[in-house]
């Protein structure tokens, strides 16, 4: 019978597709979580970043009020 080999030829064709299917995919989600411990290690960078940047601003800030005081110091002296 033909008809009956044919069959089993496509079956074995669709089986390894199949299998072939299932470990492209599995390596993908191995991929995916590969790229979110990426994504991980960019938030925690960009994290310290900021905080980094926020002290500098936070020292402007306290410069910027000395500076202030000292001004007013000075205008409170050339108005007397």
């Amino acid at each position: 019978m033909p008809g009956a080999e044919i069959a089993q030829y496509g079956l074995a064709t669709f089986t390894v597709a199949g299998l072939i299917y299932i470990v492209v995919l599995f390596f993908n989600i191995k991929k995916k979580e590969d790229g979110n411990d990426d994504l991980k290690e960019v938030i925690e960078n960009n994290t310290k970043a900021l905080n980094s940047l926020l002290s500098v601003i936070q020292s402007i800030q306290v410069t910027l009020l000395r500076q202030e005081a000292k001004i007013d110091e000075l205008l409170d002296r050339a108005r007397k």
